[in-house]
């Protein structure tokens, strides 16, 4: 998804803004108080709000946690979260907004590629640390910013694995891409072709749609042509659902892989039976992992909820335990400021996060394990997980 022209100069306009304070010392001074502020930026409203409201959950479950341990010493944090609807300029504001009249000393978020790039501009003007639970986008590990860094694997991540899985696994030999036209999508089929080209898996067509397609019978029945192995859907939950779906109707039989939607449950009421039998690649599974601390987060979890948690959960627990313990870390060292917490970010490796052990790389990006899964009944079943 491109930044609209309006929308980049209203974020050029915020990050000059932000720039001259920063310049000033405004929002990058020691902090002696015991109580620290975190940002949270992710959808709350809207047709993805599911990565904003259980992201959210799982950090406010977290910091709970820790509220109530001796993780911080004297220090507590207190969590402001905002409502980016997943729009980029709404994105910028709310944490220009954060930086300068809350702040914050470091911001989790965003959850979609496109907020989270918007916000990063106004971040690394600031000096603030941002640490991201769900974006994706390759991008945004490539330029050269040392106050970005994620605990979810990128596209290319995602989708090198998948092609892997679909060879080893499954003995694919080909496979046909449809593709949502935006920094989700676009980065993960691109990411797809090429370790498709380098195993050998043939490529039978790729396609794109636009974000707010929801009549998809034409190119399925295009793509029904090629009598592909698997058709991989790189999209939304959404749009995932209704093709599934559609693909029913059609009476396409062929395997599908949907990437992370079969880890929303919105995912199965949209594409109802015919999500029987679909594969996915999740951010994390409950159950995957079984360390201590992964236990420990399952049934805490299940002792409030009554339920497992979700993968979005999940990612917002650990990035919220991450950051913590990047605070803690700064704290030892005997200043908690947004540059000690960035550098101490950095310095995270094999941490025993619930959802696996995250190591932070030197770009930003992070090594974590990713489970595969498949929809069986109206029940996610643990397929395979990676190293």
């Amino acid at each position: 998804m491109k930044l609209s022209e309006s929308c980049l100069c209203s974020i050029r306009s915020l990050v000059k803004s932000t720039a001259a304070l920063a310049a000033f010392g405004l929002v990058s001074s020691p902090l002696s108080a015991e109580e620290l502020k975190v940002g949270f930026l992710g959808p709350m409203s809207g047709p993805v709000a599911v990565y904003g409201t259980e992201s959210l959950a799982g950090a406010k479950f977290a910091f709970d946690e820790i509220g109530r341990s001796a993780l911080l010493g004297p220090h507590k944090i207190k969590l402001i979260s905002a409502d980016d609807r997943a729009d980029p300029g709404a994105a910028a504001q709310a944490v220009q907004r954060m930086i300068e009249v809350d702040q914050v000393i470091a911001i989790l978020g965003g959850q979609t590629s496109a907020t989270t790039a918007a916000a990063v501009e106004v971040t690394k003007a600031a000096k603030i640390p941002q640490l991201s639970p769900l974006a994706v986008d390759p991008a945004l590990t490539k330029q050269n910013n040392p106050w970005f860094a994620r605990i979810a694997p990128s596209a290319d991540v995602f989708s090198t694995n998948a092609v892997q899985w679909m060879v080893d696994k499954h003995q694919a030999k080909s496979a046909y891409l449809i593709v949502r036209n935006d920094n989700w999508g676009v980065p993960l089929a691109d990411a797809f072709e090429a370790k498709a080209k380098e195993l050998g898996l043939t490529i039978k067509g790729r396609v794109t749609y636009e974000p707010t397609a929801r009549e998809f019978k034409p190119m399925l029945s295009k793509m029904a042509e090629t009598k592909p192995d698997f058709v991989a859907v790189l999209g939304f939950y959404t749009e995932s659902g209704l093709m599934v779906k559609q693909m029913a109707e059609l009476n396409i039989k062929t395997r599908i892989f949907v990437t992370t939607a079969p880890g929303v449950p919105q995912y199965l009421e949209i594409a109802g039976p015919a999500a029987d039998g679909t594969y996915g690649v999740l951010y994390y599974y409950s159950g995957s992992i079984q360390t201590d601390n992964a236990k420990a987060f399952v049934k805490n979890w299940q002792a409030k909820y009554g339920r497992l948690p979700s993968q979005y959960e999940g990612m917002g627990y650990d990035a919220a335990y991450v950051l913590a313990e990047s605070i803690r870390r700064a704290n030892s060292a005997g200043k908690v400021t947004p540059q000690a917490i960035r550098d101490a970010i950095f310095t995270i490796k094999d941490y025993p996060g619930a959802t696996g052990p995250i190591t932070i790389l030197p770009n930003g990006d992070v090594k974590r394990p990713l489970p595969f899964v498949q929809v069986t009944g109206t029940q996610v079943k643990l397929d395979y997980v990676t190293k």
